[in-house]
This record gives structure tokens, sequence and C-alpha cells, in this order.
């Protein structure tokens, strides 16, 4: 069993023997097989309790096999709400179907914002076992794909774990954390894996990483005009300096440039030096396009915060070297330090640092948005997020374009009973399973590639 089974099943199996003696003993006290010629029940997985962990791990080392070939998206097609399920197909020719679902005694609660108990389920389905069987009949395929490099049942088992450690999803909920996201999760997690063994992460990241590059130094945004206010506290912390704002503003050379120049300069470098960067290895742990332009935002804000902040303090050291070289009789050393500085001179570079964060952010946050549309626009972006390719409907897309898909339709319909906006549940969710699949990934020693 490898590391990854073993750090979900913690403390159990850290143990190199059963906790407790097997149902039947051999030689070498291996535990016993289930046979594929025999009906299996349901196990209800329960990763919070010790005993639960037991009953998980014993269930996973009796099965024939736990490897499979290929995974389905499943709607029930009667019943009022459609339940969902993932239905894995197995080496061995038996089905191994995953299931959220409320506890029975509690589901009235399911309604509630907290929730309720959930019941998270694996059934591993033979061939004699008619009944089960027929129960899948009554199922539609929403999507269905090859297995791709994760092809062992304790993967899934390892996101089932992140589910039940999540501090929402834990509990079931009817309009959020149900049978649908249970297979959202497992579906976009399985995907990303894929992505992650099939060593296509690093190439995408170089590729997205010099496309944001390329963008970042091709956008030039031009210093804010200085209001009448800022222009007259300006010229007179110019005056006390011993400047001369025409020396400063006129289109004649000057050793000293606009302060906006070296604040706009501050805040380019910032971003340049940064994002593209930070980018690379914030691609990791995204799983939806959307998180790409919330990221942008945040850290183009960061970065335009602290590069104008570095360009004002360029601006004053080299002020000051300036007022030393040309001997200014009236220069004030210390009329830049902030412990020091004159209510006027400080409030004009506040203001003019102000005006500056004010307009680069509006600019980039207005292209933000056609950028990530551009990344997303080739084969490359496509492959960002999502390895594996369904053809369904007559047109190939990604599965992760399917999980979004479904997600929107299932948070539009809930917007229209009258529980929330659709774009905030959605947000919701993708926060959600991206934390989830966080989760897996630090289990899987896969956090760092």
């Amino acid at each position: 069993m490898s590391a990854i089974f073993g750090s979900v099943l913690s403390p159990i199996v850290s143990c190199s023997a059963p906790a407790s003696r097997p149902l039947a003993s051999s030689v070498n006290s291996s535990i016993q097989k289930y046979s594929v010629s025999r009906v299996q029940l349901p196990i209800v997985l329960d990763f919070q309790s010790d005993k639960g962990k037991q009953e998980i791990r014993n269930w996973y080392r009796k099965q024939p096999t736990t490897r499979f070939t290929r995974l389905e998206h499943r709607k029930d097609i009667n019943g009022h709400f459609k339940h969902e399920f993932i239905a894995f197909y197995l080496d061995n020719s038996t089905i191994c179907r995953f299931d959220r679902r409320a506890r029975e005694d509690m589901r009235g609660h399911a309604l509630k914002d907290e929730g309720t108990i959930s019941e998270d389920s694996a059934h591993v389905i033979t061939m004699v076992d008619t009944e089960s069987r027929a129960r899948l009949d009554e199922s539609e395929v929403l999507m269905e794909t090859n297995a791709g490099c994760v092809e062992d049942l304790e993967f899934i088992l390892t996101v089932c774990s992140g589910i039940q450690s999540h501090p929402e999803a834990n509990s079931y909920s009817l309009l959020h954390y149900n049978c649908y996201f249970f297979c959202w999760t497992l579906v976009a997690s399985i995907d990303r894996q894929a992505y992650q063994l099939y060593g296509r992460s690093r190439w995408v990241r170089d590729r997205a990483k010099a496309k944001l590059t390329e963008w970042v130094r091709r956008m030039k945004i031009s210093p804010p005009t200085k209001s009448k206010h800022i222009q007259t506290a300006w010229r007179i912390g110019l005056t006390l300096l011993g400047l001369s704002a025409t020396s400063v503003y006129s289109s004649s050379k000057s050793m000293v440039p606009r302060v906006e120049d070296y604040i706009c300069r501050g805040m380019e470098d910032a971003i340049i030096d940064n994002i593209p960067k930070d980018f690379a290895h914030a691609l990791e742990t995204m799983l939806f396009p959307t998180q790409v332009s919330s990221w942008l935002r945040r850290e183009l804000l960061s970065a335009i915060q602290e590069g104008s902040r570095l360009g004002a303090q360029q601006f004053i050291n080299v002020s000051r070297a300036y007022g030393r070289n040309t001997g200014r009789r009236n220069f004030r050393e210390d009329i830049f330090d902030y412990n020091t500085l004159s209510v006027l001179s400080h409030q004009s570079l506040e203001d003019t640092r102000r005006e500056a964060e004010k307009t680069w952010a509006k600019a980039y946050d207005e292209i933000t948005h056609a950028f990530v549309a551009d990344l997303f626009n080739d084969i490359e972006g496509v492959f960002i997020f999502s390895e594996l390719v369904i053809c369904w409907d007559g047109r190939p897309k990604t599965v992760q374009q399917h999980v979004t898909e479904r997600m929107v339709d299932h948070f539009k319909q809930v917007e229209s009973y009258g529980f929330g906006k659709a774009e905030r549940s959605i947000i919701r969710a993708e926060g959600s399973i991206t934390e989830i699949w966080e989760s897996a990934l630090k289990l899987s020693g896969n956090g760092n590639d």
C-alpha cells in the first residue's frame, strides 16, 4: 500500500500489521480477497474515526483489484432530484461506484445552511450482482473518459478523505455540497492528477509564464495627469527642495525626472519581476480559469502598491543626491524623510502615488480579462487545467469544461429558486474543490513539480 493511502488512513496504517485480526488468515497472514463471483455490500466511507479508517483499509486490501481503466459520470433517470454518481470500471469486469447522500435519518436537515451528516460510499458491483447492475441501467451517462495515468482507487479514496476533512464540504447540503459537488470534485481531481502525472504541467506552466511575461512587457501605461491641487502642492514641495518646477515639468532635459516617472517605473519593475514567476507556481494549485483572473487582479494590485512605494522612495533618494550635487543653499536633506516631512510635500507625494496606483489598477483590471481569454484561446491554453479529453454531444471538450458546464447549469437553477446568486455559488464551489485538490496534492507528494 503506497504512502498516499497510508497518509489518508493514519494512524491506523502506520502499523505494519492490521490493527485487528483479519476475517480469515493464511500462512503469510494476508487478508482473504473478496470473490468476484459473490455480491459485495457498499461500504460507508468514514475517514473521521479510527474504526472507519480501519474498515476502509480492510475493504481496499480485500479487493481482487483496485485498478480501473475507465470512468463515467452518471445521473439517475428517475426521481425528482436526479442523483449523480461516478462509476469506475475495474480491470476484472467489476464496477466500483462512488456516491454521496445525506444520511437517511437526517435528510430533513439538508436545506439548512450548515447542511447535515453526509454518507459517502463505495460499492464494488460484481458480475453476479444483477440487481445493482440493473440500477445502473436506470441512469444515463453524462460523461465518460479513459482513466489516463490515474488508475487506482486509492487516489479516489484520497480525494474522498479530503472532502470529509474540508470544513464545509464534509457536511451534505442539498444546494451546495451534494452528490453533484461530490462528482465534480472526483472528476476534476482525477483529471488534474492525470495532468500532473503525464508531465504536461511543467511544459504548460512555462508556456503560460512566457505568455504572461510578454503580455506584461508589452503593456505600457502612461503616468496619470495630475490635478491642479496636486500640481500646486508638488510645485511648493519642489521649491522647498530648492528646485525649479519649470526644470522638472518643462520639455527640456532635466536631471530630475517627474516623480510620476519614478513611481510608474517602480510599478512596472515590480510587475515584471514578480508576476510571471509567481503565476507559474500559482497555476499548480488552480483548477478553474476564473481563478486565473482573480489571482492576477489580486497580485497585480499588490505589485502596483509595492512598486509605487519603491518608486517614490527612489525619487526621494535621487532628489537628495541632486540637491547635494548642485549645492542648493535652500536644499533641506530631510525634506522627504517620512518622519520629518512637511505636511504639504508629504501630501503631494502621497496624492501622486494614489493617482498612479488608481490609473494602473484600473488599466490592468480592464485588460486582465482580455489576457485570460487570450491565454485560453490556443491549444496550449486548453490544457492549462485539464488533461483528459472527451467527445460528448458531438463536440470535443476537456473534462474541466464538462465540470464547469455542469456547475453553471446547477447553480443557475438554484438561483432561479431564489437561493443566492449563481456566480457567487460557483466561486464558492470552485474554491472548495481547489482546496480539496490541494489536500490530495500534498498527500500524493506532487506538491512540488
